[in-house]
């Protein structure tokens, strides 16, 4: 008996290794291209503003993006990415580095993700490759080396989302599994609408009405309640209203790009040309190509997602695409379309079903031809990191 158990704690250990390689890999590329010097540290002031027990910021610099309201500052978005930097700002203050957090968040949210890949797709080497797709070929690269406060926002949002699928597909610990969406949610508020797809695979796809699937939604689904109640009582405490979500405040419904609204069907356009037809800039110098500072379409991004047009019709990926629309709704109807960024930074937020939808175009097989498609979203990917990071090839 002890050298069984022995046996089986080695053999886990080992199961660990290919993990801390990737992370270890990930995080040193991130690391390698990061964004050094990004003043846009409003998590690290709310944090620190945590850790004294306050909810407002104190003098925040102008140009930071913030609520004033009643004569306090706030941090509009929510605030689970400040988790993340608890640690770090309880020893170093408001001078902690985010990107450096943001950083290694990214590659941990890649060793979850390699996890559920890994029981997803029994083929290692495809399950592999897509982890690495979501690494390094989609603008999650550019996120996590970014580290600014909407990015790190986003970086968060994917960790909470990886743990949940590795968590959903792995031992299906459905209060787990309602946690991290939940605190994903808690990072990007539209990832919330992502809850049906999760809900789905905790269940394993059984959805008879019976006494042990309704005992394990309902853990599932009360602790995402639970995380929705707390943004909602967040909100009361900063602005005495539970539906006031910072973007209302005067500063901004002013804005032309809110002249509807926060959200409005009329915005959907702006989205379209954002995921479909914004191009790349041509320039007569080196490197004749730079990306826009409005964004990039997902065609130019990552292209291996037109694969996601193939996928079979099974009740998963229904499921999948369900959820992907439903998670839609709320980013293509906001007034802006994410700007400051590589890509269209929403996409993050609905990477889950479109890396399950990819896959299944992708038949759960590589060939020659989808290699070298994973490997240009790759360099695209890079290209976009050197643009924004590195060498400022940015066109306005």
């Amino acid at each position: 008996m002890g050298e069984t158990a022995l046996t089986r704690r080695f053999t886990d250990s080992r199961a660990w290794l290919p993990m801390l390689a990737l992370v270890a890999g990930v995080f040193a590329v991130y690391l390698l291209t990061r964004n050094a010097d990004n003043p846009y540290e409003q998590y690290v002031l709310l944090t620190d503003a945590f850790l004294h027990g306050r909810l407002h910021l104190i003098d925040p610099p102008s140009f930071l993006e913030v609520a004033a309201f009643d004569g306090r500052s706030y941090v509009i978005d929510p605030p689970a990415p400040t988790l993340f930097l608890l640690p770090v700002v309880a020893i170093f203050g408001t001078g902690a580095d985010h990107v450096l957090v943001s950083a290694g968040v990214g590659a941990l949210a890649m060793g979850f993700l390699w996890s559920a890949a890994r029981r997803l797709w029994p083929d290692q080497r495809f399950a592999l490759a897509m982890t690495l797709l979501v690494a390094f070929g989609t603008n999650f690269w550019w996120a996590a080396s970014d580290g600014r406060f909407w990015s790190f926002a986003h970086v968060s949002a994917v960790f909470f989302l990886c743990a949940g699928l590795a968590e959903a597909v792995g031992r299906r610990r459905p209060w787990l599994v309602g946690l991290c969406v939940g605190l994903a949610g808690l990072s990007r508020l539209p990832v919330f609408v992502l809850a049906p797809l999760y809900a789905y695979l905790v269940l394993d796809g059984d959805l008879r009405i019976r006494r042990r699937t309704i005992e394990r939604f309902a853990w599932f689904a009360g602790v995402v309640g639970l995380a929705a109640g707390a943004y909602i009582a967040y909100n009361l405490a900063r602005y005495g209203t539970v539906t006031d979500a910072g973007y209302y405040h005067p500063q901004y419904t002013s804005e032309p790009w809110f002249q509807r609204g926060r959200f409005d069907l009329t915005y959907i356009p702006r989205h379209i040309h954002a995921i479909f037809f914004e191009a790349p800039r041509r320039v007569a110098e080196f490197p004749y190509f730079k990306p826009s500072f409005i964004g990039l379409a997902l065609i130019f991004t990552t292209p291996a997602l037109l694969f996601a047009f193939r996928a079979r019709i099974n009740p998963r990926n229904i499921v999948a695409f369900g959820a992907l629309v439903l998670t839609a709704i709320p980013l293509v109807t906001h007034g802006t379309t994410g700007w400051a960024q590589f890509g269209y930074r929403f996409s993050l937020d609905v990477i889950p079903p479109l890396l399950l939808l990819t896959a299944s175009g992708m038949r759960e097989h590589l060939t020659g031809r989808r290699i070298a498609v994973l490997a240009l979203c790759g360099l695209v990917n890079l290209w976009g990191v050197l643009s924004f990071n590195i060498f400022d090839w940015v066109a306005s």
